[in-house]
């Protein structure tokens, strides 16, 4: 879990993943990246495993987390979203049904975040059914594949986890995707694609440069 001025909404994350109903072995891993607010003291409280890191962006932070992991398999969550509940039963369940599977992708819908006023409400576009797309948390990861694709792009700032997926298909790994809804993602003010919308577009070209 990469973390930035997410103090929050760190808790509700962590409660996701420590409260879901699939009772296998976990490994929370939160990679605070230099915040500037409470983060990094409420993660030393939650996390299994906590390190704080030299600001550099969610894909460094997620190939820290990446490298420090034991685990056979790898979820990322973003510290503003949480889990349903059901979320890692149903994808474990679609990988297991695929011996060949390397990678599960589930559905993601919006929540708006309960701080907000009404004003701010009325700013955000919420999608109300289950909707794809390579979304951390949403997606179940063999570790292993990180062997054959790589790890996230560090010069990307925002579209590090398509950028990856791209990787991940070329590196001819087995995708599936599943209907069940495994990731509520938090609308609120600061949502990085509100925040940054000119600079993710120009990442996203950048990406599509990179494969014509």
């Amino acid at each position: 879990m990469p973390v930035y001025n997410a103090g929050n909404y760190l808790e509700e994350a962590v409660e996701s993943i420590s409260s879901q109903i699939w009772n296998g072995e976990k490994e929370i891993i939160i990679v605070d990246d230099h915040s500037e607010d409470n983060s990094f003291a409420k993660a030393q409280s939650l996390g299994d495993r906590v390190i704080s890191v030299e600001h550099g962006g969610a894909a460094k932070a997620r190939n820290i987390g990446l490298k420090m992991a034991y685990g056979e398999y790898i979820l990322f969550l973003d510290a503003d979203d949480v889990l349903s509940q059901d979320a890692l039963v149903n994808l474990f369940i679609a990988m297991e049904e695929k011996s060949d599977c390397d990678v599960v992708y589930g559905k993601a819908k919006d929540f708006v975040s309960p701080e907000l006023s009404s004003e701010q409400r009325a700013k955000l576009k919420v999608r109300e059914n289950g909707y794809g797309g390579v979304l951390p948390g949403c997606g179940l990861i063999k570790k292993s594949v990180f062997d054959r694709s790589g790890y996230f792009d560090e010069n990307l700032s925002s579209g590090e986890t398509v950028d990856w997926m791209m990787n991940v298909k070329e590196a001819g790994a087995v995708v599936r995707e599943i209907n069940q809804v495994t990731l509520r993602r938090r609308l609120h003010m600061t949502n990085t694609g509100r925040l940054k919308r000119e600079e993710e577009m120009k990442n996203y070209a950048a990406i599509l440069r990179k494969r014509m």
